[in-house]
């Protein structure tokens, strides 16, 4: 069906999308564990629990929802690393800055 095989190739690269968003989020979940290990392992169980379904439609229904979930996560973060960014340069304790706060850490 080249419809379903359009949703698949969709699916997948909203699943990538997904995975590259996620290495954005370094910062510790409130369980401790990186928000980029949390958005990650959610995406897979929600791909693994779609993956079974044949209605084209309801499968569309949640690609969509899920880019604009991708595309608000990330407007959410770029808002706060300016944010981060601005309050660094006014502290200056950016990466030139005095304290070297702004220098990134993994």
């Amino acid at each position: 069906d080249p419809a379903m095989m359009a949703t698949r190739k969709e699916a997948l690269s909203l699943y990538r999308d997904i995975l590259r968003t996620a290495r954005n989020f370094p910062w510790p979940h409130e369980s401790g564990r990186p928000w980029r290990d949390v958005l990650v392992e959610s995406a897979r169980a929600e791909f693994e629990q779609a993956r079974e379904l044949t209605d084209t439609n309801e499968t569309m229904r949640r690609i969509v929802v899920g880019r604009h979930c991708l595309d608000e996560a990330a407007k959410q973060f770029e808002s706060k690393r300016l944010e981060i960014l601005a309050q660094q340069k006014r502290d200056g304790s950016g990466p030139d800055g005095p304290s070297g706060a702004g220098t990134a850490r993994r």
